[in-house]
């Protein structure tokens, strides 16, 4: 009884995130980051409800400063800020793409998407040009150049919410792995000795263990992430 309770302690870390607001993908905004960088656009507002559906907006999504080019060449300024009243804050994003943020997803519910704020959440309504990226996309474009978050740490388990079994790797922060599968709130990975980055120095990725972990920790956050610059 005594080897299985420490055993269940060693796995508490791993079990998945119960109360935060899970991410489960980014949104590209091209109404108000425009189709690329440097890319030139014509801004325009994306009102934010604080429901799907709920009529009068609570904020809105605001370009304050366009793009300024530089007769050299080159492009900076752009500030994209979210409006409630006369305040404002920057909205929270990740990159999906070189120097292309997108905003950060919560929830999906009747063609709305819930997007993290600096403070709370907000609904919006994406246009046609928006594009919503769920994890599972995302894992799969950055294959190589995808690792253990920097602030995770879990052992693997054997199969999707398990809480006793063999004893498995412990995966550290910024460990390169492989996305295998995902099913529900668990992602199975096979974990890696190296990066493809590091390749040419120490040789082909090679596979030492495979196994489950959760999609997110316990605030809500991606247990794994990728580079959106590659190498």
């Amino acid at each position: 009884m005594r080897v299985i309770t420490g055993f269940a302690i060693l796995l508490i870390g791993v079990l998945p995130a119960a109360a935060a607001e899970r991410v489960i993908g980014l949104v590209s905004l091209p109404e108000v980051f425009g189709g690329g960088p440097c890319a030139t656009f014509e801004p325009e507002e994306i009102p934010l409800h604080a429901s799907p559906a709920d009529g009068k907006p609570i904020a809105a999504i605001r370009v304050d400063k366009n793009w300024s080019f530089a007769p050299h060449g080159g492009c900076d300024g752009l500030k994209v800020s979210v409006h409630r009243g006369a305040a404002k804050e920057e909205l929270p994003t990740r990159e999906f793409d070189y120097e292309m943020p997108g905003a950060i997803a919560i929830d999906r519910r009747d063609g709305w998407i819930k997007i993290r704020l600096h403070d709370g959440a907000g609904w919006l309504k994406p246009s046609v040009v928006d594009r919503f990226m769920p994890l599972s996309d995302l894992y799969e474009e950055f294959v190589g150049v995808t690792s253990i978050n920097k602030s995770f740490t879990a052992r693997l388990v054997s199969a999707p919410g398990m809480v006793r079994g063999p004893i498995l790797p412990q995966v550290m922060p910024s460990q390169p792995v492989r996305v295998a599968e995902i099913r529900d709130e668990w992602v199975k990975v096979e974990l890696l000795n190296n990066s493809v980055c590091t390749a040419a120095d120490n040789g082909p990725p090679e596979v030492i263990a495979t196994g489950w972990l959760p999609l997110h920790d316990s605030n809500g956050e991606p247990s794994i992430w990728f580079s959106s610059r590659g190498c």
